[in-house]
């Protein structure tokens, strides 16, 4: 594993935190940014100091974003050898999808239970976003909305103790998006396939919409799965 102190792309990334207000915050997302950019790569190591250093801050607020990042999945914490940034194999990427379609399916159910459709409209200003992106081909930013898509669906459900758990399957998908982006294919029917689910979820037809649903995010896992077999 490469130690964090041996690269020196982290520096150019990560800048002093000069004021104090929501310094954990800060810290957390200076480092976050830094890995899912992959300017901190996966398997480095996390060494405390440095990085304390070179945002200016205590070795304590480091820690404690280190053990954020743990529990959102980017960083593991081995006892007696340290922090390291996760890398996560197609097998773990086969995990997160179905745990992620498990969670959605249950966020699907409560909003269709509801029978209030009056913020779906919330989907539709994200689905018009993709039509211009679409035609830019911007693989990142496509899956930024496309991630804001489901991360939506996901709030309007209300269900605090599932979206917590898909927020931490969210993120290691995006780490995973970022390293693969140069061989993630295209965004052509991002906007088709996001306008169809709003469709089905209006229509009130459970089965059909739940059936769409578990596709879309099996097909997600798919194109993901084969972008990284293109890396090894």
């Amino acid at each position: 594993m490469t130690r964090i102190s041996e690269s020196n792309d982290w520096q150019q990334t990560l800048k002093p935190i000069k004021t104090q207000t929501l310094l954990a915050d800060q810290v957390y997302e200076n480092l976050s940014h830094a890995i899912l950019t992959q300017k901190i790569k996966p398997g480095q190591h996390l060494v405390e100091q440095p990085l304390a250093d070179q945002l200016a801050v205590s070795r304590i607020s480091i820690r404690e974003a280190i053990r954020r990042l743990a529990q959102n999945g980017l960083v593991e914490i081995i006892p007696s050898k340290g922090s390291f940034v996760v890398n996560l194999t197609a097998e773990d990427v086969k995990e997160i999808y179905q745990l992620r379609s498990a969670l959605e399916i249950i966020a699907l159910k409560e909003i269709m239970s509801a029978e209030n459709h009056i913020h779906l409209s919330l989907l539709d200003q994200i689905v018009a976003k993709m039509i211009s992106l679409e035609q830019k081909q911007d693989r990142l930013q496509g899956a930024a909305l496309d991630n804001q898509f489901h991360r939506t669906l996901m709030n309007l459900s209300g269900l605090t103790r599932t979206i917590r758990i898909w927020e931490q399957m969210s993120t290691q998908i995006t780490m995973v998006i970022y390293t693969v982006s140069s061989h993630y294919p295209s965004y052509e029917g991002l906007v088709e396939r996001h306008a169809k689910l709003v469709y089905l979820i209006r229509s009130g037809n459970y089965e059909n919409a739940e059936a769409y649903l578990r596709e879309h995010i099996q097909q997600g896992a798919e194109l993901l799965l084969s972008a990284m077999s293109q890396t090894n």
